[in-house]
């Protein structure tokens, strides 16, 4: 049997050891010692498998019954994703199913804006029209809200949050988020209008990174 002090000494010699592999990795990598390891960014805090999805580039969307939270991390600046975020007279032409968009007034920071979208459900191709009040928080956040239009009610609100590689670095990712609550209108199946709503989010997500990807893209080529 392993006496008290022999075990205290094999003790003492792993956390020495443990100590001194984070000094040397810090070291390498140029990562401070304090912050070595530690990882605590909004992506790092979610669960593994949606963690391991955002990173592999795909577009994440969890919840049910109309709430939902969709994200996309993406490699880009933060100026960027705010312009496609923020780009509403232009969602027509990046994001699917969007027929027309347009900002119809403007007042400091909150905006109303016009949507037209059209998309197959089942058998028919049903178009709808929203117009929400939008309330802007400077490269960070986009709150809405519906004022009219063909659903019973939807509010929500978008999220742009850099993200760095390890606690302390140089921020090389967006991570885009939109939290939202949507409910049909009554005689709307309210099962087939979760599903659609759904999808839709994922498409829109995708679509999203695939246009900052492209603005990126060009604004490397221009400088």
């Amino acid at each position: 049997m392993v006496n008290k002090t022999t075990y205290f000494m094999w003790r003492c010699w792993q956390i020495c050891f443990v100590t001194g592999c984070l000094s040397a990795i810090a070291a390498i990598t140029n990562i401070p010692t304090s912050t070595a390891g530690l990882f605590d960014s909004t992506v790092d805090r979610l669960p593994t498998n949606e963690r391991v999805a955002l990173r592999k580039g795909q577009s994440l969307v969890t919840g049910e019954k109309g709430k939902y939270t969709a994200r996309v991390l993406v490699t880009t600046s933060l100026d960027t994703a705010w312009e496609v975020i923020t780009d509403y007279n232009n969602f027509s032409k990046f994001l699917p199913n969007v027929v027309s968009s347009k900002v119809v007034s403007t007042n400091k920071n909150q905006k109303v804006i016009e949507q037209v979208d059209s998309r197959q459900v089942l058998l028919l191709r049903v178009k709808s029209r929203i117009r929400s009040a939008i309330t802007e928080t400077e490269k960070s956040r986009v709150d809405f809200q519906l004022l009219d239009g063909d659903l019973k009610s939807m509010k929500g609100y978008w999220l742009i949050e850099p993200i760095a590689q390890y606690t302390g670095g140089k921020p090389t990712q967006v991570l885009i988020t939109q939290v939202v609550e949507a409910q049909p209108k009554s005689g709307t199946p309210a099962k087939v209008f979760y599903g659609v709503f759904k999808d839709s989010l994922n498409n829109m997500m995708g679509a999203i990174k695939q246009e900052v990807e492209k603005r990126s893209s060009v604004s490397q080529k221009k400088s």
